[in-house]
């Protein structure tokens, strides 16, 4: 695939020589291909984390991935400090996580590169724009990649799998009478592709319930009579716990169904038109230590169970349609986390 290392590097105001961007090419290769073999989801989401701070703010990582990156690029750049250009951290992070995403999805909607598409996604959608256009280009790129891949990939694990036909039964009998069969073999795909069908038809169907009710579950009260915050909110929360992967457009459409004024709120003005009912809908999040672990991957959920809204962001104006979509999408992080299976 095309990189845009040339054009990223000029983030730093300096020219880059082809040996600078030659040796930031090897180190992005490097860490991609490092950060994608780590299967603890924990340590993936932190990962993620870390990622897209060296994208927004100012810039400057924190010091254990600043090095991480640096041990990185010396191995092709021995006198980098970052210290000295802790921009390009961003940059090779930066350029690391498009790299590790550009894959196709497969279709097992929870794998090491699921979780990392959803935690920059979760993570960068909420940081505020940069005012340097450069930068601003690099953070939307791996933004968009992230968010383009997630969806993709939640399409992709939902997809039926075809039933093999039957395989014709051999059963050989070798010496001293032993009896040998291809019956796994025959059964074996079939039963897979079954049971895969019955697990996503299984959420369909408790999707689809959940989405005919007129009443919250979780808040025990008629959805009309919840405030639009509280319901898109709750509605958001509420959905993923139906989800057996992560959500799809369409999931997100159903929890929008109600939307209405569609006021604008930051995120401790949310805090107050929800402060009645935030213990119930803290009692929906899946999975809270990990919520209060990433505070900026989880922001919304973080401050819904600890009632504290102090994260990078808290202070724009969303609609609450977009609150509801992004409960919707911490929500199902959360819960699948909750399972820690993953497949590489």
């Amino acid at each position: 695939m095309t990189d845009n290392i040339p054009v990223h590097l000029r983030i730093t105001g300096l020219t880059p020589s082809n040996d600078d961007v030659d040796s930031r090419r090897l180190a992005v290769a490097d860490l991609a291909k490092t950060w994608g073999k780590v299967k603890d989801v924990g340590s993936i989401v932190s990962k993620a984390a870390a990622i897209a701070v060296s994208l927004g703010g100012d810039g400057n990582p924190t010091a254990e991935f600043g090095t991480e990156v640096q041990g990185a690029i010396q191995k092709h750049a021995s006198a980098f400090l970052y210290e000295d250009r802790p921009l390009e951290v961003g940059v090779c992070a930066g350029m690391a996580a498009v790299a590790m995403l550009a894959p196709d999805p497969a279709n097992h909607g929870w794998t090491i590169l699921d979780v990392y598409s959803n935690a920059l996604w979760s993570a960068l959608a909420f940081q505020p724009a940069l005012g340097d256009g450069k930068r601003e280009t690099l953070r939307r790129e791996v933004m968009d990649r992230a968010q383009r891949r997630s969806l993709d990939s939640a399409e992709r694990a939902r997809q039926r799998d075809a039933v093999p036909d039957p395989v014709e039964l051999v059963v050989t009998i070798g010496e001293e009478d032993k009896v040998t069969t291809n019956f796994k073999k025959a059964a074996l795909d079939a039963i897979e592709a079954l049971r895969r069908n019955s697990a996503l038809d299984r959420e369909e169907l408790d999707f689809l319930w959940w989405s005919q009710l007129s009443r919250s579950r979780l808040l025990d009260r008629p959805l009309s009579t919840l405030s639009e915050t509280v319901r898109l909110v709750g509605s958001g929360i509420e959905a993923s716990n139906h989800l057996r992967r992560l959500p799809a457009e369409v999931h997100r459409d159903l929890v929008l169904r109600t939307v209405d004024v569609d006021p604008e709120f930051d995120l401790p003005e949310l805090l107050a038109q929800i402060s009645v009912d935030r213990a119930l809908l803290a009692a929906g999040v899946h999975a809270a230590g990990n919520v209060t672990a990433h505070p900026t991957v989880f922001p919304l959920l973080n401050a819904i169970v600890t009632g504290n809204a102090d994260v990078v962001g808290s202070e724009i104006k969303r609609k609450v349609s977009t609150w509801g979509a992004r409960a919707l999408l911490e929500g199902a992080l959360s819960r699948n986390m909750a399972t820690g299976i993953i497949k590489q």
